[in-house]
């Protein structure tokens, strides 16, 4: 994406980085045989038949340790398909003071991009347009992580290419554009009042 908005805030960064969530990788050929396995062993209590302990087996796992991880691997590949993450290129000055200043507030990343989101969908949000840093000065960057409702990206994407064929704006903002926009705003009053909590998946429109 183009340079974030030119009003990165004064702060210093202390040089500490918040821990990384996990990191997704793909179910297991095991977990993929786990899951079909559990299937198979509710049609077969709905159904009746003979006995199959190999589906006894299955439901059984569920009740161990593994079992918990299994279905929390489960839980993340569900996220990801509805969540992918969004990587914002941005200076690692900026991307470092959002995260050190909406950790002390307690705001969590994930749930004020998908408010901002909602916000500019709604007409309550102008993200700034982004503007080049002078030639010989562009700043270090860094990817900032966010995990972002599919659908509300798609139709952020879509309102900003219809602004711009209305001739409501000069550019067409993108979802990643609104985002960082709409942090940088945030870092101006501490991320106050902080959204920690993301609301229902978002319909098609």
């Amino acid at each position: 994406m183009d340079n974030a908005p030119t009003r990165p805030p004064g702060r210093s960064r202390n040089g500490r980085r918040p821990p990384r969530g996990p990191r997704l990788v793909p179910l297991s050929r095991d977990d993929n045989k786990r899951v079909e396995l559990t299937k198979q062993a509710a049609e077969h209590l709905r159904t009746g038949g003979p006995a199959r302990p190999e589906l006894a087996d299955a439901v059984d796992f569920l009740l161990t340790d593994e079992g918990r991880k299994f279905i929390v691997r489960l839980g993340w590949q569900d996220t990801a398909q509805r969540k992918p993450n969004l990587a914002m290129e941005i200076p690692v000055t900026l991307r470092d003071d959002i995260k050190e200043v909406a950790a002390a507030a307690g705001a969590k990343l994930e749930a004020e991009a998908e408010h901002a989101l909602r916000e500019f969908l709604a007409g309550r949000f102008t993200p700034a347009q982004p503007k080049k840093a002078p030639r010989g000065k562009t700043p270090a960057k860094a990817n900032l992580n966010v995990r972002v409702d599919r659908e509300l990206r798609r139709r952020a994407d879509e309102l900003g290419q219809r602004l711009l064929a209305e001739d409501e704006l000069d550019w067409a903002p993108r979802a990643s554009n609104v985002i960082v926009s709409w942090f940088t705003d945030r870092l101006e009053d501490d991320f106050r009042n902080p959204v920690k909590k993301t609301d229902a998946p978002a319909e098609s429109e």
